[in-house]
């Protein structure tokens, strides 16, 4: 039910700096509008925007529109920081978008600690759509922002995608992040890889075997190290996920003139 219902409107938001992919996130559609994180929105370098919906098969483009980085983020009508609750309400009013469906937001309270749900995303900057499934594994706030924690694998590329409840087929959720349990380790592992490879700037060229700087090779050394370690990090998949509650961003849409079908 809810891959029927819901993958026609849920895109991919790709940034391009020439023909070189540079990041990827999720979008949906509601009513007038195309919903993501506003952390999605920023890819620096980025010449141009791709954003695409596929079709039941999940990989056969059905609509598509390529914005210039700065037009894409010129259609931003409403959103807050990724400090704050990290949406973007921009333009989704397009010709090329019209034939797609609309989801619709819950108004409801939010399910009860374990209800299923389910989340759909370009994960790992795939072109294909995924569906993912799981609990909702708890709900609290923290400085003012209402956070929905998951028990459902949440990877790059999944943020800005709707979080649903398969019980009434609306979105509650914009999906945010993930965390694993070694995150912390590999922040400090690249603090130290940074920190090798400043350390010995200054002593390049002072140490060479023919014509090999050693403390360059050393420092390149420490730098790729760094380069694996974030890659790492960035892949490591657990089952935990964070969104954010739903409320705020139909909060906004209501102040636009959204009304629920």
């Amino acid at each position: 039910m809810v891959w029927g219902q819901f993958h026609g409107a849920v895109c991919s938001v790709r940034h391009f700096a020439g023909h070189e992919p540079i990041g990827q996130g999720t979008g949906f559609l509601v009513d007038k509008w195309l919903i993501t994180n506003n952390h999605v929105l920023q890819a620096a370098g980025a010449t141009h925007v791709r954003v695409q919906f596929v079709g039941p098969d999940g990989h056969t483009p059905t609509a598509a529109k390529q914005f210039t980085s700065s037009a894409f983020t010129a259609s931003l009508v409403d959103g807050e920081p990724d400090t704050s609750w990290d949406f973007a309400i921009l333009n989704g009013d397009l010709k090329e978008f019209a034939a797609q469906p609309r989801l619709d937001l819950s108004a409801a309270p939010r399910p009860i600690i374990g209800s299923p749900v389910n989340h759909l995303g370009f994960h790992f900057e795939d072109a294909n759509l995924s569906i993912g499934s799981g609990f909702l594994a708890s709900a609290y706030s923290r400085a003012g922002v209402d956070y929905l924690q998951l028990d459902t694998s949440i990877n790059h590329g999944n943020s800005g995608g709707p979080l649903v409840d398969p019980a009434t087929g609306r979105v509650i959720g914009l999906v945010t992040r993930k965390a694993t349990g070694l995150t912390k380790q590999f922040d400090e592992l690249v603090k130290t890889f940074e920190a090798n490879a400043a350390a010995v700037q200054p002593l390049i060229g002072g140490m060479r075997l023919g014509n090999f700087d050693m403390v360059e090779g050393f420092q390149v050394t420490q730098n790729q190290l760094r380069g694996l370690a974030l890659e790492i990090r960035r892949s490591a998949n657990v089952g935990i996920g964070y969104a954010y509650d739903i409320s705020k961003v139909r909060a906004a849409l209501v102040k636009l003139g959204y009304k629920a079908h």
